[in-house]
């Protein structure tokens, strides 16, 4: 399974060409949240339907900067991945939207309980052969959530059930700076980075094979 993984896209629906090729060959296309900056259901339609114009195959979750109409708007369109799962083939995906709490009072953060609440809900499946977590927070104190400034600001709730449940991997982003990978564990960690500037393409065999863009 081919994976386009994005993330961070604040609204913008210009991609060069390089990149719709890759959307449009994917067997799916993940994306990790901030699909609009601080928008609404109608910013967020504007974006996904870009993306559908490329790709019918999305699954999401909603970021710390998207307001809360777009998690029905994902939920409509057949695409919210937070706080619930989906199987595709032999890989079972699960979603938490959001960001834990920020000075910042942005539209969709949640405490840290919270998050643990809709991690702790979730069925984990027996069947799958390879399991995914879609955050759009990081996992705290990894290469992914440290900020310029050198402060790690992840989620504390999200590195607990990294640890304890050990996915094979965990698509996140957040922390535009910290673009890269990290492992805890076994659980291979990526940050793509703000989408169309970078992405990540995944693929996904008997391994897990990845390259940053």
């Amino acid at each position: 399974m081919k994976i386009i993984a994005i993330t961070d896209i604040h609204g913008r629906i210009d991609y060069p060409t390089r990149i719709t090729t890759e959307l449009q060959q994917a067997d799916l296309i993940l994306i990790a949240g901030d699909i609009t900056n601080f928008g609404d259901s109608d910013d967020a339609e504007h974006v996904l339907e870009r993306l559908v114009s490329l790709n019918r195959k999305i699954l999401a979750v909603p970021g710390n900067c998207d307001r809360r109409g777009v998690n029905k708007t994902l939920t409509d369109k057949k695409m919210n991945l937070h706080s619930t799962h989906r199987i595709i083939g032999s890989s079972a995906l699960y979603g938490i939207g959001g960001c834990s709490k920020t000075p910042f009072h942005t539209p969709q953060e949640y405490s840290e309980t919270e998050i643990s609440e809709i991690l702790n809900g979730f069925e984990v499946s027996q069947e799958a052969k390879t399991h995914i977590l879609i955050s759009h927070a990081p996992p705290h104190n990894t290469k992914l959530d440290k900020m310029l400034i050198g402060f790690h600001v992840g989620s504390k709730a999200i590195r607990k059930f990294i640890e304890d449940f050990q996915p094979d991997l965990v698509i996140c982003g957040h922390i535009h700076e910290a673009r890269g990978a990290d492992r805890i564990g076994k659980t291979l960690i990526i940050n793509p980075g703000p989408f169309p500037k970078h992405y990540c393409i995944i693929n996904i065999d008997d391994i897990i094979d990845y390259e940053l863009y």
